[in-house]
């Protein structure tokens, strides 16, 4: 993982990038310890609570209001609307937007219920009446929102403020898992994004299956489904009875899963299908193991179709691809039978503004082994059909997208392929081998981390910490991956401090973690480099060395990283020189430990380029920068805070070659990203807007 200091246009300095290790040996064998530290990460409750948040609390009294009642519930929520005649309490609630707390005093008429059965902005309601039998039938009824009988003061309280929490959770689960989706990846523009899927794919597979998983996804498909009782039975039915073996079966019936699943995984979040990793390594499993089922019996190609209705953007996007990359974002539910495909096709409507389009999957199973089909006819209501079931992340090359004017049918046509696998599976061989030795717990952080999600990072690390009782060397090793996030975002007092709590942690052990220390060093030397205390730094980073000198190999790559990281003082002291003698010393590490795709090898590029343009070599160094680029655009996703910072270098040094367009497209990329991945404090976002206003001064 590197860390890129920016240039800026007056001082003619050249972009830092100082390297920060990648994991740190997770190995545990000793007990935790009470730090005062650990306080700093723990959830808080919010009890204050905002009147602004989309709730109204409405209070309905059927005959005489209850002064106390109203007192009570003013207590809950100071903002309350009273109403005794049932005509003025319909009209209004039809008026509001807001979700809608309804308390009823008493028992009103039949005509009041049928007034508000279609109001959907009601969410719960709460009858309040100490004489139970007046409330007993209206349990016995089924309502569009919610319903709390309560014959109590106590209860009603506690009721409300029940709901008013699932309420939250349900919010934050709509907002996670209806934002806009992708159901395919295009590989022509996003060929780093299926790395980092393959990539999170197999930890997926190496992560212990526990309780804990299962209850996750159990109970964000509560909050996701509140009030749907329907949905809520099927979910404790599979929270009740669900076996791995069953994984398959449970995707084919029509309920929540199928549905939340593929919602889940369009939103190409990582950190929202881990919440569902339980689910879906066993789905992914079961279909491995039905396939080899199928390439006993199927030797030849095979040819699948599937229904689909694409805006007309999508459409003209894969008439532009031909020939080019797709990988699929989710289960894709197939037939072999083009009949079946295209009777969906008749006898589905058209939405405005949307095509029919009928996907034909050719698939050569004696060419192609990275994708997985299952054969899942048996577990279908319909057989007939000659369902087939698709893995996620199989890759296809489009080889048509045509218009059929008789069937008013656009038909397009991909074939499977095993391109870009090789890239993949390089990769991760070389995580398998730091997933024997390190946490793999852990690690799933890691992997966030470099793909630039610094605040989900933060949370989940912040999760772990919180929960699963971790020991004294996983927490060191936590704070340590709270030292690179605060860095990585740009908050250099925290990190710090939570580099300091890591080392002493591992220095205190029995015997000491030296490899951990030096590389927790490691990265206190960058955060203290960022802050222009370059000799501190130094010490830091020298003394990483020793440690790392009596811990680890002289040819590991932690060793080319701190090489980089002092290199770069080299390079501030302006002793070129012996900056590129520790440049080559830690490319040849790099070369000959990590797979080709690593992000880590645009480093010493991008450090070839700070010498060259801190001496005013300005081509060689915007080579230099062009070849970290193009290196960083096929391992990085695309609007990864690194990416960002050598456009802005780019910027820089096209500027002092008198390129200023060129040198305005970098920065308005630049910004871009920047603009989306980082606050607007961070140290790059800065030097972006300084840049970008001496280029206006100077142009």
């Amino acid at each position: 993982m590197s860390l890129l200091k920016c240039c800026t246009i007056r001082r003619k300095r050249a972009v830092k990038n100082l390297y920060n290790e990648e994991h740190i040996n997770n190995d545990v064998n000793t007990q935790r310890e009470n730090e005062e530290e650990v306080g700093k990460y723990e959830d808080h409750d919010a009890n204050n609570e905002n009147e602004n948040d989309g709730i109204r609390l409405i209070y309905f009294a059927c005959e005489i209001p209850k002064q106390h009642i109203i007192d009570i519930l003013r207590s809950i929520r100071s903002v309350l609307e009273t109403f005794t005649m049932e005509k003025e309490c319909i009209d209004y609630m039809r008026l509001i937007t807001d979700k809608i707390f309804l308390v009823i005093d008493g028992l009103p008429s039949t005509s009041f219920f049928a007034a508000i059965e279609p109001l959907k902005q009601i969410d719960s309601v709460f009858f309040y009446s100490p004489a139970s039998s007046s409330i007993d039938d209206i349990s016995k009824q089924q309502y569009s929102y919610l319903v709390y009988l309560c014959e109590t003061e106590e209860t009603l309280i506690d009721s409300i403020r029940k709901s008013r929490e699932e309420l939250d959770k349900h919010i934050v689960a709509l907002s996670i898992y209806n934002k806009k989706d992708k159901a395919t990846r295009d590989l022509s523009k996003e060929d780093s994004s299926l790395l980092f899927f393959e990539l999170f794919k197999n930890l997926l597979k190496n992560m212990p299956k526990t309780s804990e998983a299962k209850n996750t996804m159990v109970t964000i498909c509560r909050n996701y489904y509140r009030g749907n009782l329907t949905e809520l039975a099927n979910i404790d039915e599979f929270d009740q009875t669900y076996k791995s073996t069953d994984a398959i079966p449970w995707y084919m019936k029509d309920t929540f899963i199928n549905k939340f699943i593929n919602k889940a995984l369009r939103t190409e979040d990582v950190s929202v299908l881990y919440q569902f990793r339980f689910y879906i390594m066993d789905l992914s499993e079961q279909l491995e193991m039905k396939f080899l089922e199928l390439k006993k019996k199927q030797k030849d190609v095979l040819r699948l179709y599937r229904y689909s209705q694409l805006n007309c953007n999508e459409v003209k996007n894969f008439q532009r691809n031909i020939g080019n990359l797709i990988s699929t974002n989710e289960y894709l539910l197939t037939s072999n039978q083009r009949s079946v495909a295209c009777d969906f096709a008749i006898k589905s409507p058209k939405r405005d503004d949307f095509e029919r389009v009928l996907f034909e999957y050719q698939v050569d199973l004696n060419i192609v082994q990275t994708i997985v089909i299952a054969d899942v006819r048996e577990y279908s209501k319909f057989p007939e059909r000659a369902e087939f079931l698709i893995d996620i992340g199989a890759v296809f090359q489009i080889d048509s997208c045509q218009y059929n004017v008789e069937e008013d049918l656009w038909h397009v046509q991909v074939h499977a392929t095993d391109q870009n696998a090789d890239l993949a599976a390089e990769y991760v061989e070389y995580q398998a081998k730091k997933m024997a030795e390190s946490n793999i717990i852990l690690m799933f952080g890691d992997l966030l981390l470099e793909m630039g999600e610094y605040a989900k990072a933060e949370s989940y690390f912040d999760t772990i910490l919180n929960s699963s009782n971790p020991n004294d060397e996983e927490i060191a090793c936590i704070f340590f991956n709270f030292g690179r996030t605060h860095q990585l975002k740009g908050d250099f007092n925290r990190a710090i401090n939570c580099y300091n709590r890591a080392y002493n942690l591992h220095m205190s052990a029995r015997p000491k973690r030296l490899a951990s220390a030096g590389k927790t060093l490691n990265g206190l030397g960058i955060v203290y480099s960022e802050q222009g205390r370059q000799s501190k730094a130094e010490e830091c980073f020298q003394q990483a060395l020793k440690l790392f000198k009596k811990s680890i190999p002289k040819k590991h790559i932690d060793v080319a990283g701190t090489l980089l990281n002092l290199g770069t003082i080299d390079c501030d002291r302006q002793h070129y020189d012996e900056a590129i003698v520790k440049y080559h010393k830690a490319k040849k590490i790099y070369d000959s430990s990590l797979p080709s795709c690593h992000p880590n090898h645009a480093i010493a590029r991008i450090n070839l380029g700070n010498v060259y343009l801190a001496s005013e070599d300005y081509s060689k160094a915007c080579e230099e920068y062009e070849i970290a680029l193009k290196l960083q655009q096929q391992s990085l996703l695309s609007d990864h805070p690194d990416i960002a910072r050598t456009l802005h270098n780019l910027a820089v040094v096209q500027t002092r070659l008198g390129n200023i367009e060129q040198a305005k497209q970098y920065l308005e990329r630049a910004e871009e990203i920047a603009g989306h991945t980082l606050s607007s404090k961070h140290p790059l976002v800065s030097s972006i807007r300084e840049t970008k206003a001496l280029m206006a001064e100077e142009s």
